[in-house]
């Protein structure tokens, strides 16, 4: 049995339409599974949906998911992903509305593989470190003990972890043998938003059969994406997201200049 392991989609129906037919013609059997953060950021939220839907896709809710919903406040989440989420709830059909708010948080998609989006308890806990991912797995062994592997999404980086080869973030196509000592962590990386230094697609597929998971990274035709986001009144640049930290960073300065020259055109003023 096999599973395509997709998360972060971040309505960038390009990039979704790619990594589905990648995943038809190297693995058209593989179940599809999506570990969160449909929606968010980018302008294509109804049509992400409807492809997972039509493709019955084992989803579980992300983050943004919930900041779509009312259920989590905007306080860990950059200005465009606010202004995405309030767009998207203003735009969402009824139907896809009612098919986020019946995703589970967690749920086990074959046996033994458990899926969440941050961690089994929270959607915004990034699990980037070994310390972070022992965490997840002591939660895994609490509510799953027979469960062999965790797969997760958040970070927008493709990583593996086992006990025995420690956390690893992975780059480029690369094939990987799980240690024969579950459980393990797969976060397949982010479909619709890449954090790295280019607009790829990535997700993973992972063979239980043969106990491997193999990571993919595709281009997509992003212009198109940009294209959307601008007639949408969206902000264009989340299509390739710095990291995290440079983010907000870049964010604070933003702000600290508009509050300069807000008070510089006040001094003229007087």
């Amino acid at each position: 049995m096999k599973l395509a392991l997709i998360s972060d989609v971040h309505g960038n129906l390009e990039a979704l339409e790619a990594v589905l037919l990648d995943i038809d013609r190297i693995s058209p059997d593989a179940k599809l599974v999506c570990a969160g953060d449909i929606v968010g950021y980018g302008p294509d939220p109804e049509a992400c949906i409807a492809r997972l839907r039509e493709r019955q896709a084992l989803c579980v809710m992300g983050n943004h998911e919930e900041m779509v919903l009312g259920r989590r406040d905007f306080s860990r989440c950059v200005h465009a992903g606010i202004v995405a989420a309030v767009w998207t709830r203003e735009r969402l059909s009824p139907s896809a509305r009612a098919f986020i708010e019946a995703l589970p948080n967690r749920r086990e998609v074959a046996p033994g593989v458990v899926v969440c989006h941050g961690d089994l308890l929270s959607a915004d806990t990034y699990v980037s470190t070994r310390e972070q991912a022992e965490r997840a797995l002591a939660q895994l062994r609490a509510h799953w003990p027979q469960a062999t592997v965790l797969v997760c999404g958040h970070t927008h980086h493709a990583a593996l972890f086992t006990p025995a080869s420690g956390f690893r973030q992975v780059s480029g196509l690369a094939d990987h043998d799980l240690d024969r000592t579950p459980p393990c962590i797969i976060n397949p990386g982010a479909v619709g938003q890449s954090r790295d230094t280019e607009p790829l697609a990535r997700y993973a597929v992972l063979d239980l059969e043969g106990q491997t998971v193999s990571f993919r990274e595709l281009p997509y035709e992003h212009l198109a994406t940009i294209r959307k986001l601008r007639r949408a009144g969206l902000v264009a640049r989340v299509v390739l997201l710095p990291p995290r930290g440079l983010w907000r960073r870049v964010e604070a300065y933003r702000a600290r200049c508009a509050r300069y020259w807000a008070a510089r055109r006040s001094e003229t003023a007087g």
